[in-house]
């Protein structure tokens, strides 16, 4: 497996792209939607970066959790870390799949209950900019020492480093490589999918043989943060180039219907949902439920990341060997996104300034060196399934069908570039998740579903 070149494809295109201002090709910043430039060292406290538990004092920090499909993996982790320091005591702040988590991390700061430490998406990171510490050489010496290059450019911010990144993910269309090879009598070569028609044939072929062609987990956060994202983030492959289009859709320069990418994903989508497992209840939005039927092969594809593998993992009796499939927009397999499949960094590890102690911060980035660099540490998430962004992770490391399937694409240098992923919020991705939900169900038409995209963005300004 590919460990430096996975990094360097994934890592280094986010070097730009996960940053509060981003470089628009002509030297200038673009200003993020709905964020208001925070003047560097505004963090609500002064953190102290000697500050240590003295002997015999205990020291709590929590962390709060948007990966809520690995809180289990935290507990055991936090467990460890304690037999480990008996003066730190770590305790999880968990949160569920999908809605409701940013409203409960705007529930803590309101209430005066801030976490220690934050596991959230980019775009959170910009918005409570203010009330983050800085890690610092002094503070965290590990994540200059052992991140891979690009880490620390990647939680950087208005030139302060506010994040740690701790996984490097990619999705598209997963592919059951058992199901898929026994329909296609022998091996699948997944470089045929290129074109709509390519895939559409694809999926006939699947359905004729008594399986269905795909899966569509049915949660706002997968059809609004990752499907119809792809209609901004395949603009073009720099980072400004689907930021400019937002900017467009803000302003009423451009309507979203007037751009055949998103009308060719679009048709795209519908083919997907006249093939879907789920086509007779698709808003259940069980996802382990849908996990389980895709592992056991009752859907030949599934739109969802390699993080999938984390509770695919636990399951008995399903499939290993899975692959990735683009999700083709047009019949031109020139076309950008035709080949390629996205490759991001999703969550960034935060501290909080603005109510923990110099103890506590401390204590957080020390625990966060455990988990990011210490072997025992990463194991934990190693065995979860993700892919580090660390130069010490063990060589001898066997990473699941999913992540290698991603490392392939990585390879080839067959990646969507995703800087768009830090304009969408819990709230783009609730609001225009819920119209693709209603746009899918057929509760309302394309061109409703168009109205209410151009609305959303029209209220950014």
């Amino acid at each position: 497996m590919k460990k430096v070149i996975l990094l360097v494809s994934a890592v280094v295109m986010m070097i730009v792209l996960l940053a509060a201002c981003s470089d628009d090709g002509n030297g200038e910043s673009v200003q993020q939607p709905g964020t208001t430039p925070q003047e560097a060292g505004n963090a609500e406290e002064t953190q102290d970066t000697a500050a240590q538990p003295q002997d015999g004092e205990t020291v709590t920090i929590t962390f709060f959790n948007t990966s809520a499909e690995i809180n289990d993996v935290f507990e055991e982790m936090f467990a460890r870390y304690n037999e480990l320091n008996p003066n730190v005591i770590v305790e999880l702040i968990p949160t569920g799949i999908g809605g409701g988590q940013q409203e409960q991390l705007q529930a803590l700061y309101a209430g005066g209950n801030a976490p220690t430490i934050l596991n959230v998406d980019p775009v959170n990171v910009i918005e409570y900019a203010v009330h983050l510490a800085e890690f610092t050489q002094e503070n965290s010496p590990w994540l200059w020492t052992y991140g891979a290059e690009g880490v620390v450019e990647a939680g950087t911010f208005d030139g302060r480093v506010l994040g740690a990144p701790w996984s490097v993910q990619g999705f598209g269309l997963l592919y059951n490589v058992r199901v898929v090879n026994e329909i296609f009598g022998g091996n699948f070569d997944r470089n045929t999918i290129n074109t709509q028609d390519a895939l559409r044939d694809f999926l006939e072929t699947v359905e004729a043989a008594g399986v269905a062609g795909t899966l569509l987990h049915g949660a706002n956060w997968s059809m609004g943060a990752h499907f119809l994202s792809l209609a901004y983030a395949l603009q073009g492959t720099a980072s400004s180039d689907g930021i400019n289009f937002l900017y467009s859709l803000m302003d009423g320069t451009q309507n979203i219907e007037d751009c055949p990418i998103w009308r060719g994903l679009m048709d795209t989508f519908r083919m997907l949902v006249e093939h879907n497992y789920n086509r007779n209840d698709p808003l259940v939005a069980n996802y382990d439920q849908d996990v389980l039927a895709f592992g056991e092969g009752r859907s030949a594809t599934m739109f969802m990341g390699d993080w999938a593998w984390s509770v695919m993992g636990g399951f008995q009796g399903v499939d290993q060997e899975y692959g990735f499939l683009p999700v083709p927009w047009s019949n031109n397999p020139n076309d950008y996104g035709n080949t390629q499949i996205v490759m991001v960094i999703p969550k960034l590890n935060a501290v909080d300034a603005s109510r923990s102690t110099p103890e506590q911060r401390q204590a957080a980035f020390d625990f966060l060196g455990w988990m990011h660099t210490d072997p025992e540490g990463q194991q934990f998430l190693l065995d979860a399934g993700f892919f580090m962004p660390f130069t010490n992770v063990r060589d001898d490391i066997e990473y699941n069908s999913m992540v290698q399937a991603t490392a392939w694409y990585a390879d080839q240098g067959r990646t969507i570039n995703f800087g768009v992923f830090d304009y969408i919020s819990a709230d783009v991705w609730i609001e225009t998740g819920n119209l693709m939900l209603q746009y899918m169900s057929g509760f309302i038409t394309r061109d409703q579903l168009a109205e209410g995209i151009n609305s959303y963005w029209r209220a950014q300004q």
